[in-house]
């Protein structure tokens, strides 16, 4: 889907800080258990702890200089996991339920996208004090259902010292 890391750049860089409830688990974590084995589904977790070995790595990261490799890990270093559902079959099935069983009554919307192919993106997002702790996509369409749920702290102001490294 085109729209999707357009969609989770804006989630992580317009994303609001206001107080939330905190979940006891993250948005994904029933579907994640429910699929993780079902053959229809590509199920990716991705652990916190990666993001940690990249600081001990020597990684060769010609493109970036010291600076930015810096802002980059700042930014990771808190993340607890990523975790991913992807299946190109009902998808449209998939959406319906997924819309129906998950209450996102602690989420605040960022914002949804219909295109006029018929693709929906949802993003949420819970935070408090500008430190997003879980950010949770939903992406729907006729041929593509997913779902994406970053956890762990992220820090909005250490994305805008990514962004003033980059530039």
């Amino acid at each position: 889907m085109k729209y999707l890391l357009t969609a989770l750049l804006l989630c992580l860089y317009l994303a609001p800080a206001s107080a939330q409830k905190k979940l006891p688990q993250d948005a994904i974590s029933t579907y994640f258990s429910e699929y993780v084995d079902d053959e229809k589904f590509t199920a990716i977790y991705v652990s916190g702890k990666i993001f940690s070995l990249f600081k001990d790595a020597d990684l060769d990261l010609d493109d970036l200089d010291e600076e930015e490799i810096e802002a980059v890990l700042k930014v990771v270093k808190d993340i607890q996991g990523i975790r991913v559902l992807h299946t190109d079959l009902n998808a449209k099935m998939y959406w319906k339920e997924a819309k129906s069983r998950i209450s996102t009554d602690q989420y605040e919307l960022l914002f949804k996208l219909r295109s006029k192919d018929g693709d929906n993106i949802e993003a949420f997002v819970q935070d408090e004090n500008a430190v997003i702790s879980e950010l949770f996509l939903l992406i729907g369409g006729f041929d593509n259902f997913a779902m994406i749920s970053f956890i762990g702290a992220i820090d909005l102001t250490q994305l805008s010292e990514l962004q003033k490294a980059l530039d």
